[in-house]
């Protein structure tokens, strides 16, 4: 550790953010994951200009989803790597140089990267926070223009809130859906671009509309978000906004997939149940032997019984 870096104890990952906002730090935050992964958050005066991750690299997936949303092909992505490996800068930044994509495009999928990143960060077992506090930032470490730790922190907070209603429908990243074969297409009716579209289920919203025409039954749940052209937490709420309207469904696989966790869960709820009651029950006559102590000439009987029951 530099003679500026900083190990963090005691505070929760919300609180070392708003300690480094409030401080209007500039450095970078790295969180070591207990599964050894690893997070690097990147702060110019306070506000989050950059995340990346390890072993998975924010560089890696950009060019895939990219890719998957139509923005380059595989020719294309391949020459950009190349030329990454050459001038030694950001993916991102070599496709906007060398005209593969705009900066726009750029923006807002590493915006939506460094989103997912501070996602795992909430729902990652953390051993440890190091800062190493910077004069300047590295120019390759801006990878998007300066959000308020505030802003990261609200939105983080709105998707906790959600989140594990969500996670008890859809567990799983890699669960296949797809539409009911009762649902009429020809019924739907686009009610606005966003927000609630209501209990009814051929009223959808724009953003429900276009996930639902990235379910195929055999396209992931993963693979959806990646491709969707909304944020990843829309996205994944919408699909299950369509789940609980009964527009789709697991396949078929995954009902038997899901009824054997649901099997699995049950057998261990019931050992539980099993080893408190047996608990309780020596709980109880231990009490019980201590009250009838005080209660001669039944002592001597209860007290050879209980020793016989809890120690032969």
């Amino acid at each position: 550790m530099g003679k500026d870096s900083v190990k963090v104890e005691g505070i929760d990952f919300t609180g070392v953010l708003q300690t480094l906002g409030m401080q209007q730090s500039t450095g970078t935050l790295r969180v070591d994951g207990q599964d050894d992964s690893h997070y690097f958050i990147y702060l110019e005066r306070g506000r989050i200009v950059g995340a990346d991750a390890f072993p998975k690299r924010v560089d890696e997936r950009l060019g895939n989803i990219l890719v998957i949303q139509g923005h380059l092909n595989r020719d294309q992505l391949l020459n950009a790597i190349k030329l990454q490996k050459a001038t030694k800068r950001k993916l991102g930044q070599v496709l906007v140089r060398y005209g593969f994509v705009s900066p726009e495009v750029v923006e807002e999928a590493l915006k939506r990267q460094i989103m997912r990143i501070f996602f795992k960060l909430y729902t990652t077992p953390i051993k440890k926070y190091v800062f190493d506090s910077a004069e300047e930032l590295e120019e390759e470490n801006r990878m998007i223009p300066p959000i308020p730790v505030e802003n990261f922190l609200l939105e983080i907070a709105t998707i906790l809130d959600e989140l594990p209603l969500i996670k008890k429908d859809i567990p799983r990243e890699d669960m296949v859906f797809e539409v009911s074969p009762d649902f009429d297409p020809s019924r739907i009716e686009i009610i606005g671009p966003e927000g609630e579209s209501g209990d009814s289920p051929y009223k959808l919203t724009s953003l429900e509309y276009h996930i639902l025409n990235l379910v195929d039954g055999v396209t992931p749940v993963e693979r959806i978000l990646m491709t969707s052209s909304y944020d990843e937490f829309q996205s994944l709420k919408a699909l299950w906004n369509l789940l609980k309207k009964g527009i789709i469904q697991p396949t078929k696989e995954e009902e038997e997939i899901l009824e054997a966790l649901q099997k699995a869960e049950t057998v261990r709820e019931r050992s539980w149940k099993l080893v408190l009651a047996a608990s309780a029950a020596i709980v109880l006559l231990s009490l019980l032997g201590l009250f009838l102590s005080r209660l001669h000439p039944f002592y001597t009987y209860f007290k050879d019984f209980t020793q016989y029951f809890l120690f032969k």
